[in-house]
């Protein structure tokens, strides 16, 4: 997901929608709960889900339906191909868990695809977390395409904590995306590219903003004297972070796995 930066006020986002780009973009509003975005620019495609709530068990269940249903989109799974769900992101910090935390939700079965013991209706899945550069010293463009040429990976999925300049879009949207990443982006720490150019393998992106600069929620007050700009999450966040990860965990096995059947009563 590529950085914008928003010179005027210092901001930068992850999310497309952030720009206010009117070109080449369809809105569908299907619930008073949620609306589906999709966009295309520069020949990526983005589409993005916006709600209101999904701690209450209905609107959970029915955002996991309309995540699955646009992610199956991109994912356009064949009997051939082997998936990598990548999860990055710092699992010691709460608002950057999201991509370890939902891989700890992954079905994977590549194990029993090298046994030659896997049921039909199950894809060829395998799983890596990569953690962040910082702490391992190794970029993680170099690590994620060590693996997939371990893997032969075609498809690789990245789940990614996201970054916006819009408050009410905090904790209330799901990215995804065919573009790639840009690990860090939002943060100003970008690191190298992670696209189909790059790996040689389709790229899809899914990430959920879990912070925003003060500066974003300032402004809107006229608060213009503020030097230092710091990140802020939902006082909740854990809790957030707990039910995405179980929704992109169950949303991504529902649709990689035509026999998933769901472990998790929610």
């Amino acid at each position: 997901m590529h950085s914008i930066n928003l010179e005027e006020l210092n901001l930068r986002t992850d999310l497309l929608i952030d720009q206010n780009i009117k070109k080449n973009i369809h809105k569908k509003q299907t619930s008073e709960n949620y609306e589906i975005i999709t966009s295309n620019l520069n020949n990526n495609n983005y589409t993005t889900i916006t709600f209101k709530d999904i701690t209450d068990k209905d609107n959970y269940k029915e955002i996991l339906k309309i995540f699955i249903n646009e992610l199956k989109k991109y994912l356009k799974v064949t009997k051939d191909d082997i998936f990598l769900v990548i999860g990055l992101g710092n699992d010691k910090s709460t608002p950057d868990s999201l991509g370890p935390q939902t891989i700890n939700n992954i079905l994977v079965t590549r194990y029993l695809y090298l046994l030659g013991d896997v049921e039909e209706g199950y894809s060829n899945v395998c799983s890596f977390i990569p953690n962040v550069t910082g702490n391992t010293g190794i970029e993680t463009q170099n690590i994620i395409k060590s693996i997939i040429t371990e893997t032969k990976a075609n498809k690789v999925v990245i789940i990614d904590a996201l970054k916006t300049n819009n408050l009410n879009r905090l904790a209330k949207a799901i990215q995804i995306t065919d573009s790639g990443i840009h690990p860090g982006s939002g943060m100003n720490n970008t690191r190298k590219e992670i696209s189909k150019k790059t790996t040689n393998s389709e790229i899809i992106a899914i990430g959920i903003p879990t912070v925003v600069d003060i500066k974003t929620i300032l402004k809107d007050y006229k608060i213009n004297n503020v030097k230092e700009n710091l990140m802020v999450t939902p006082t909740n966040i854990d809790f957030l972070i707990e039910k995405f990860a179980l929704l992109l965990g169950e949303g991504l096995n529902i649709s990689l796995h035509k026999n998933y059947i769901r472990q998790i009563n929610q």
